[in-house]
């Protein structure tokens, strides 16, 4: 399949159907190499591909940078000596090449455990500031769609969920952001437990250091790892002194959009 047009058609498809997909485009070709200026090929964030950009080693390097490139949103520019210089590649023909990766699908997703006051102020700004906001609390009426349509605004979803009912209601991904804010540490502990399950890209947690080191402390006793702990941003946000739950919501939001440009 080499028809750039069969390409973009598929990774469509793809993105209807839910996947990421990562686009690999030879932009640059100098002398000897597999393909032309403009060949393609997608990637799938469930590791389908479509096209080709020349097979072998260098296609194996994309496939695997590419999933790195839908993790993180930010595209990426590969270049590749097929001279022989590099003993990495076992493709040698005598030239050089670029191929440009660029990510699809939405991966600026944020899951806020705790619908209070600090959680919507939260889910309000971060909802403006480009990210996909879900809130979830285990009490029906801090969720409800005209709560959040009335006191939040933006376009916030509501799921009613607690720690033990977390499967199957909320689905955490690699590309997805995470904030920790609920009424109590009980509460925050038994969610930062189920979350580090999983592997989200960006886990945080609103409260004192003293609060993470016992909720740490007891998650560790109960198996969690402590390299999985070590991951968690805590106390949540940039310090700007805030108090209030708007100051709050805008230091954890400067937060996620320095991961979300910054983070590797």
């Amino acid at each position: 399949m080499d028809d750039a047009s069969d390409i973009l058609r598929i990774a469509n498809e793809w993105l209807a159907g839910g996947d990421r997909v990562c686009v690999a485009t030879i932009v640059r070709r100098e002398g000897s190499a597999p393909r032309e200026v403009g060949a393609k090929m997608v990637i799938s964030s469930t590791g389908k591909t479509a096209g080709t950009v020349g097979g072998g080693i260098i296609e194996k390097d994309v496939i695997g940078k590419a999933q790195g490139v839908m993790k993180t949103g930010k595209p990426v520019m590969l270049d590749f000596d097929l001279s022989g210089a590099s003993k990495d590649l076992d493709s040698m023909c005598g030239g050089n090449m670029s191929i440009f990766l660029e990510p699809f699908g939405e991966v600026k997703s944020l899951m806020i455990m705790g619908a209070g006051h600090v959680g919507s102020a939260i889910a309000a700004l971060a909802s403006r500031s480009g990210f996909e906001v879900t809130l979830i609390d285990s009490r029906p009426e801090y969720i409800a769609p005209e709560r959040l349509s009335k006191e939040i605004g933006g376009d916030v979803k509501g799921i009613a969920a607690s720690p033990d009912s977390f499967e199957g209601k909320v689905k955490v991904t690699d590309a997805s952001f995470v904030v920790i804010c609920t009424s109590g540490h009980g509460s925050d502990r038994e969610w930062l437990g189920v979350v580090l399950k999983k592997s989200p890209r960006y886990v945080g947690m609103l409260g004192s250091r003293n609060k993470a080191r016992a909720i740490f402390d007891a998650l560790e006793a109960g198996g969690t790892a402590r390299e999985r702990l070590d991951t968690v941003h805590t106390p949540v946000g940039v310090d700007i002194g805030a108090i209030t739950p708007e100051e709050i919501a805008v230091s954890v939001v400067a937060e996620l959009i320095k991961e979300w440009r910054c983070g590797n």
